[in-house]
């Protein structure tokens, strides 16, 4: 039943809504009854449920929405792995599904923005090596680059990092062979949706852990507890936001730079949402 792409899909539930909605107009008479009645579940509102994020779909009932849809075996394959990273109860099974979902090269064409970024932030030294090449004295040398982390890199990691970022187009070489950045900065956006972003900001959170240890003229870490109402933590967040456009801006005019400096602010709540409690 190709009535809707599913490869144009990161969201099972929206993909069934859509496909709901698509038999519809071309039965009106069609009911979410008549849904259920297809893919042989018992209540009559069973995929609304489903549909609405109120249910999950368990492993029987992927292969029953798959039958009753005609998904061919790829599309099928692609559902299911699409209804796992969807329910998915921990970023490491998701990131698995994910990576799943990106073997798929419809999908992988679909989302290559999201799949750039994916690669990019998947681990933290891919932007830390971007930001080297600005030094004075960088060396493209692995065994160089290697060494200016603390803790080191290993050749490898290094090779692969530059391998990555001239496929996709963040580093270039100049007429002189010399390897240059394309974009002035990468900001990560105001809200962390992307998995891998996710990644980057955890991998990141552990190396600030780590820089306590650096003198205290290298670093800055500081801290305020504080309560506050909804429409007070939305101007915070737009100050925060602010000061980091305002850091990049300062980074970008800058001429001559001796070291590369991760930024990290972090805003959480410390008590449940009222809608927790």
């Amino acid at each position: 039943m190709d009535i809707v792409r599913i490869f144009h899909y990161q969201d099972y539930r929206l993909f069934l809504t859509d496909t709901f909605a698509a038999l519809k107009e071309k039965r009106p008479q069609f009911s979410h009854r008549a849904f259920n009645r297809l893919a042989g579940f018992a209540s009559p509102n069973y995929l609304l449920l489903v549909m609405q994020g109120k249910r999950n779909l368990s492993s029987d009932g992927i292969q029953k929405v798959a039958k009753a849809l005609k998904l061919g075996k790829r599309e099928a394959g692609f559902f299911e792995n699409l209804v796992r990273f969807n329910q998915s109860a921990s970023e490491e099974e998701r990131d698995f599904y994910y990576q799943r979902l990106l073997e798929n090269k419809e999908y992988a064409e679909e989302k290559r923005i999201e799949k750039w970024q994916y690669e990019y932030y998947s681990t933290w030294h891919h932007a830390a090596i971007r930001e080297l090449t600005l030094l004075s004295d960088f060396q493209e040398d692995e065994a160089w680059i290697a060494q200016q982390f603390d803790p080191a890199l290993t050749r490898k990691d290094v090779r692969g990092s530059l391998e990555l970022l001239e496929k996709l187009g963040l580093l270039s070489r100049d007429a002189c062979g010399k390897l240059v950045q394309q974009e002035p900065y990468i900001d990560t956006g105001n809200e962390v949706a992307s998995l891998a972003v996710s990644h980057f900001h955890r991998e990141m959170l552990i190396k600030a852990s780590e820089a306590l240890k650096a003198p205290a003229e290298k670093r800055e870490f500081s801290g305020v507890t504080f309560a506050v109402s909804e429409q007070g933590m939305t101007a915070i967040k737009k100050l925060i936001q602010d000061l980091r456009r305002k850091v990049a801006a300062i980074a970008t005019q800058e001429k001559e730079v001796d070291a590369v400096y991760q930024l990290n602010v972090q805003l959480f709540p410390l008590t449940k949402d009222e809608e927790e409690t």
